[in-house]
């Protein structure tokens, strides 16, 4: 049965099939992904010859506002951007500003990879970001590199989350966790960024 948004607000709040209010959503902007990191992106799968959605069918920002509006209307009071990798979108910080007009919102945030956060961090900020999430597994360059496919510098995106602390965003790492791969270095990478005030995750 299909139903309207109307008749979704008579409800208390929509909620999931566990009886759960639905109060997050996340938005993925683009399926790329500059990185090719195995347990996400592995690069035997997503190759040189992979075929990603055209950028005619990418929803405009225009587009995406229209779909958050929808689900704040239903209750919804979070926002995530993510992708793939969300700062390789041109127009990202038109979509951030677009979604910061909308009412009914408490949180506007975004996941990345950090690659591009240093010289988007100010805009990003200017535009109505609240908060940031890095995806960082080591600071090890080598666990660094191995982790995420062989791309990408671990100072460029430590430039990245420094840039952000600089813009006055709340900070959180997503670090992802595999046994004998990166589990050595995860000490360091704590004691990295102890008293910044820098949450660290592990996942």
């Amino acid at each position: 049965m299909t139903h309207t948004v109307a008749q979704w607000q008579t409800q208390a709040a929509v909620k999931d099939r566990l009886s759960r209010p639905l109060r997050d959503l996340r938005i993925s902007v683009i399926d790329r992904c500059n990185y090719r990191c195995p347990y996400c992106m592995p690069a035997e799968l997503f190759g040189e010859n992979h075929k990603f959605l055209p950028r005619r069918d990418w929803l405009t920002p225009g587009e995406i506002k229209r779909v958050a509006s929808v689900f704040l209307q239903l209750g919804v009071k979070k926002l995530r951007l993510t992708g793939g990798e969300p700062l390789l979108r041109r127009d990202i910080v038109e979509i951030v500003a677009g979604l910061a007009e909308l009412q009914g919102g408490d949180d506007l945030a975004i996941t990345t990879n950090g690659s591009r956060l240093a010289e988007h961090a100010a805009a990003l900020k200017a535009a109505g970001l609240k908060r940031v999430t890095v995806s960082l597994d080591s600071l090890d360059e080598q666990v660094f590199r191995e982790m995420n496919g062989g791309r990408g510098e671990i100072e460029v995106v430590l430039a990245g989350i420094e840039a952000a602390r600089e813009a006055g965003f709340p900070i959180k790492i997503n670090t992802v966790v595999e046994r004998g791969k990166n589990d050595h270095t995860l000490l360091d990478l704590v004691e990295h960024f102890r008293g910044t005030g820098i949450i660290v995750r592990f996942i």
